[in-house]
């Protein structure tokens, strides 16, 4: 039996995959060993064959779909045998250092649920792969650099020492975890499609006295972009989708006024904020960049639609959403 099962989920980002992959097939450490599950959503453009030919020693699974992000890290976790899980991007570049740093925590501190590491660019620079829970005050980009700056801003500050720091949550392109914590939390919640479904896990993690904890002493390469960046039609579609899921974080999480709120405000920023780069996107179509303010307005205002038909905030895309209109 491996020590850790690393789960990769990919679609269509082949490139960022090849780098991600050749990193874990070089790794050669004594300390741990290992399994790798790439689990392709469906990309159907047949250069899953090759790649299993590249990486024999490691295992492919087809899903039935572009199910998503959540739905991909639990089949890959079905199909695993060993006891840690680590959940990693295919735009990741890793080393042996950085997985036995953190599978060695797990071993040793039973109260830590939920692992990662500091995330770095190609050239070096520091990414920030953590942060604080949604709230009314960090809903938006705008809203979050208001709050910096006014005397009121909600700081975030989060407990360190030499050598962690102890966020609300960390980014899902490196999580690690003990199996029976993973299966204890019921796994990824696959009502988020893509977005907010790491933010959901390391909060159902703290509601069940589990620490949410990030090492600094190692790093892994994280390069943004591989499977939401292929090109502008899945630009739109993906930003669209992270307001969506903001809506799904938040009718699962907060209640009453608040959540009447954080929902209004959502919306209000989205459709009235969003609708003069919409038009000028219509007008200036030939401008890409623009192009996409007019195609992720479009978006939004199809699942907002859809909201109102179904009565439900899920992405239409979602595995649970196809599992509630199916009743």
């Amino acid at each position: 039996m491996p020590d850790i099962t690393i789960i990769i989920v990919n679609f269509r980002g082949w490139t960022r995959l090849s780098l991600c992959l050749h990193s874990l097939n070089v790794i050669e450490d004594d300390r741990f060993s290992r399994e790798v599950i790439i689990i392709d959503n469906h990309s159907d453009d047949g250069m899953i064959t090759s790649f299993q030919q590249l990486y024999p020693k490691f295992k492919f699974i087809v899903n039935s779909g572009n199910n998503g992000f959540a739905n991909g890290c639990n089949l890959g976790a079905m199909n695993s045998l060993s006891p840690f899980l680590l959940f990693l991007n295919p735009d990741t570049v890793v080393s042996g250092d950085a997985i036995f740093a953190m599978l060695s925590e797990l071993r040793i501190r039973r109260a830590f649920s939920i692992v990662s590491c500091r995330q770095v660019k190609t050239d070096g620079s520091e990414e920030r792969p953590y942060g604080k829970y949604l709230s009314p005050f960090n809903l938006t980009g705008w809203l979050r650099a208001l709050n910096k700056i006014a005397f009121w801003r909600e700081k975030e500050l989060f407990i360190q020492t030499d050598d962690y720091i102890y966020p609300d949550w960390v980014s899902g392109s490196v999580v690690m975890m003990n199996r029976e914590n993973f299966h204890e939390l019921g796994g990824w919640d696959e009502s988020f499609w893509m977005y907010f479904e790491d933010v959901d896990l390391c909060r159902r993690a703290r509601h069940a006295n589990g620490e949410i904890v990030l090492l600094k002493s190692v790093s892994v390469e994280h390069n943004h972009g591989g499977s939401s960046r292929i090109n502008k039609k899945v630009t739109a579609l993906t930003k669209a989708e992270v307001n969506i899921s903001r809506h799904i974080y938040i009718s699962k999480h907060e209640s009453g006024f608040k959540a009447v709120y954080m929902h209004l405000f959502l919306i209000v920023n989205n459709l009235i904020l969003g609708f003069l780069p919409a038009i000028a996107g219509t007008v200036f179509f030939f401008i890409k960049s623009l192009n996409t303010f007019s195609q992720t307005y479009f978006q939004l205002l199809l699942s907002y639609f859809n909201v109102l038909k179904k009565g439900t905030w899920l992405s239409k895309r979602a595995l649970n959403f196809v599992k509630i209109s199916s009743q």
